[in-house]
């Protein structure tokens, strides 16, 4: 885990975490890792990058909020495992449950951003959920050895003020090791959220939205205005790089 000066490299969307580090190392890019620093108190969302978009066809033309959601939300599916229909699916529902938070909250949130002459629709808060890691990996060990041990989980978050790791449950009971893994997990103090792959097909976001830890709900509060990871030339000449849009 981080100590006290030095960060959390969090592999994502990979089978090889110490690859992946070592790529980031040797490139000087960040790539499919997280830096979780030690005194870093704001959550990680999904206007948060960097995000990789070079190979991503048609972002140019990616002007309004439901194209650049989709586009983040099939950037993030692609980093699930290739045949993992289970984590697939809750990235789909994950963000159903976004856009119902919004609809839900719809009337307050429009009344919050009405003194910006239509500058912002509702929707636009839905860059502030809090962004899912798939396929990451926490070790709780000194990166710098070459025999960490990772603990691959389906997804990772970060609240603010803890390490949120999302495993996918089945009918099939934890084998011994992997119920050591997630309890070394938690004892270095990550929150681990299991989710239950039947629910989640039969009850879908119902199910995503009563699992879900308060945090995930109004995710909106504490932010100053909406925020993308698209940037726009005009808007960044009326806003501050906090708050553009």
């Amino acid at each position: 885990m981080a100590s006290a000066d030095r960060p959390l490299l969090i592999p994502f969307g990979t089978a090889d975490p110490r690859k992946a580090v070592d790529v980031g190392a040797n490139s000087g890019r960040q790539g499919n890792l997280f830096s979780l620093a030690p005194a870093r108190t704001e959550p990680l969302r999904l206007h948060h990058g960097p995000y990789d978009f070079r190979a991503t066809p048609g972002l140019g033309a990616a002007s309004d909020t439901e194209t650049r959601l989709t586009l983040i939300h099939d950037h993030l599916r692609a980093l699930c495992g290739l045949w993992d229909k289970n984590q697939r699916l809750l990235i789909d529902l994950y963000f159903d449950f976004i856009t119902a938070e919004l609809d839900r909250n719809a009337l307050t949130l429009t009344a919050a951003l009405s003194d910006f002459d239509n500058l912002y629709h509702y929707r636009d808060w839905a860059f502030s959920a809090l962004r899912p890691l798939p396929r990451a990996h926490i070790s709780t060990d000194d990166i710098d050895d070459k025999n960490t041990p990772y603990v691959a989980l389906d997804f990772a978050f970060y609240t603010g003020e803890r390490l949120i790791g999302v495993t996918i449950t089945g009918h099939q009971t934890a084998t011994k090791s992997r119920v050591l893994e997630l309890e070394s997990l938690r004892h270095a103090g990550v929150d681990i959220l299991e989710i239950h792959s039947g629910h989640l097909l039969a009850n879908g976001v119902a199910y995503l939205g009563k699992t879900l830890p308060p945090v995930f709900h109004k995710f909106w509060v504490g932010e100053i205005l909406p925020v993308s990871p698209f940037k726009s030339a005009a808007i960044d000449l009326m806003l501050t790089d906090e708050v553009s849009f």
